[in-house]
């Protein structure tokens, strides 16, 4: 048998998978907005990160529970710094300098999840740390300090006991709101440096223990191993950007490669190949200026299109086709 030189991280298995037309929702760190984006260049019926990344789990809980809840938000949850109004909840993207038009923005994002949520196949969370910021004034934690002055906040680290009783809570309020859902949970494998090499993986170590009781706890509930995939399988510093502490886009491409292996349909699989030809399709620059060119590229493009959606009629590749028609 020949030599093995790396360690092959399984994913385990799943009872269920994505399928072309599944509608997934993605909440969490950066890396989630890393596999998302893959999600939403390939066509899939996804929501990403609607709210902002989000690092700690005890803010991904409260933001779902306003989902689940429909808890607007209202003024008087805004705070004002250097001329903004933010929400301690959400990501400064909707912090704006009119305390109503920042509450409008906001609603509306939770309205748009309230409906995806509703008939969601799949819920995927990724969990960044188990560090927290909490307010001084309130005892909250937040999901973003908006550049306060950090003596505005108290740091500390959650212990597994208390995220677990906050996401037995929150599994079960998501399954009243939506039986069918599937949830898919995950460790970033960004390192948090500024808590040092130990710090770090303490911090992991709680996010592990935590999600590893809630799978054991509830059906329908796995753990794909991003974190190990990184750390094991690829294990090396070629895989991580210039700043060594997040994987690099080859990473995040193997990762995507090894989560569709082991959570897609063969169905999506084959629909991942075909949309290929789609989106290089998109990202062609014509040399040539000739409008004869241009439109018979075009139309071959469209036919592939109109391909695809008789094949897959649960996909709908309106905007593509517009783009393409610009052409011809």
């Amino acid at each position: 048998m020949p030599y093995e030189f790396r360690t092959i991280v399984e994913p385990g298995k799943f009872d269920a998978a994505i399928d072309v037309g599944s509608k997934v929702m993605l909440i969490g760190s950066c890396f989630t907005d890393n596999i998302g984006s893959r999600f939403v260049e390939n066509r899939f019926k996804s929501l990403v990160n609607p709210f902002g990344i989000i690092y700690n789990p005890v803010s991904i809980a409260r933001l779902l529970n306003r989902v689940i809840n429909h808890q607007y938000c209202l003024p008087e949850e805004l705070v004002r710094h250097d001329g903004l109004w933010h929400h301690f909840d959400f990501h400064g993207k909707f912090s704006g300098y009119v305390k109503d038009e920042v509450c409008e923005r906001i609603n509306k994002t939770i309205e748009e999840a309230i409906d995806f949520l509703e008939s969601a196949d799949f819920l995927l969370l990724t969990f960044g740390t188990s560090f927290v910021y909490e307010r001084n004034d309130t005892s909250e934690i937040v999901a973003n300090c908006h550049k306060f002055p950090d003596d505005y906040f108290s740091r500390y680290r959650l212990e597994p006991d208390e995220m677990i009783s906050i996401y037995k809570e929150l599994i079960v309020s998501l399954r009243v709101f939506n039986p069918d859902l599937k949830i898919i949970l995950t460790v970033s494998p960004v390192r948090h440096w500024k808590d040092g090499a130990h710090g770090n993986q303490v911090s992991k170590a709680a996010l592990f223990l935590t999600i590893d009781k809630l799978c054991e706890l509830f059906e329908k509930t796995w753990y794909f191993p991003a974190y190990e995939i990184v750390m094991d399988d690829l294990r090396d510093y070629r895989f991580y950007d210039e700043k060594m502490l997040n994987p690099s886009v080859s990473a995040v491409n193997y990762i995507w490669m090894r989560f569709t292996e082991a959570l897609f349909t063969p169905r999506a699989i084959k629909f991942l190949k075909r949309i290929e030809k789609v989106k290089r399709a998109r990202n062609h620059r014509f040399i040539n200026p000739d409008h004869i060119v241009q439109s018979h590229f075009a139309s071959t493009v469209l036919e592939i299109i109109h391909d695809i959606e008789n094949e897959f009629e649960e996909v709908d590749l309106t905007e593509d086709k517009r783009y393409f028609e610009g052409f011809v």
